[in-house]
């Protein structure tokens, strides 16, 4: 019996194309690398983590769900554990931004052979979103989460030359479009207008106690609240 996906690890899976063998770094009990077997996303699956714990976890979980021969568990850190012949496609979901920027920047030799890559970063998605500007990796589709109180964006990359369109937006700079989210700004997106709010609220609340460097901070987000309420007059965008 598939077993339930939280909706995280579900955005993660519609965002992946069909491809021959998926690699899941970090992967905890194997439940998305099984998930995406079963529906047919993928024929094989690599289950990445650095610790055994959850790997013997993700191997019983793989033995239950009849998939032994299609869905492999390997310890090791990140990408640098994946055997040769490795992915077309790398998910990384529930750790740092700056956690997978390692991991993406240790393993060359794999990455070159990768097609797409689905993050779903619990911080520090602004530096991904720079990375992939600056190495060739176009933002397909992005989209934010609310679970609990708590926000998580999920961003699905593709390898492709030239400049990202995602990021030709009149009057916005790439800088503040990373902090954003481009298509998130240009689909005006609910949940996160309720993530730009909040961030615009803690901005404020500091930018008025004097500390300077929340003003420009709090620019970017005002900017951000009114690009996403049609019914507003819109104004520029920050220039940093």
């Amino acid at each position: 019996m598939a077993q339930q996906l939280s909706r995280r690890l579900e955005c993660v899976l519609e965002f992946l194309r069909p491809c021959a063998v998926l690699a899941d770094v970090g992967t905890d009990h194997a439940l998305l690398p099984v998930a995406a077997v079963q529906r047919g996303l993928v024929e094989r699956a690599i289950a990445v983590d650095l610790r055994e714990a959850p790997l013997v976890g993700a191997r019983a979980h793989i033995e239950q769900s009849g998939l032994a021969g299609r869905v492999i568990t390997v310890r090791g850190d990140g990408l640098l554990a994946v055997p040769e012949g490795g992915p077309e496609a790398v998910v990384m979901a529930g750790m740092s931004g700056d956690s997978m920027l390692r991991i993406l920047g240790a393993a060359p030799h794999v990455l070159c052979h990768v097609t797409q890559l689905i993050l779903q970063p619990n911080q520090n998605v602004e530096r991904l979103r720079a990375w992939a500007k600056a190495s060739a990796w176009h933002l397909r589709e992005e989209q934010m989460l609310e679970e609990r109180g708590q926000f998580f964006s999920v961003c699905a990359f593709v390898r492709a030359a030239g400049e990202d369109p995602a990021y030709r937006v009149p009057g916005w700079t790439d800088a503040a479009l990373c902090s954003v989210g481009p298509w998130l700004l240009a689909r005006k997106d609910p949940v996160a207008l309720r993530w730009f709010e909040r961030q615009r609220a803690r901005a404020s609340h500091w930018a008025a106690r004097g500390v300077a460097r929340f003003r420009p901070e709090l620019e970017l987000w005002e900017a951000a609240c009114r690009a996403m309420r049609p019914a507003t007059t819109q104004g520029s965008a920050p220039q940093s």
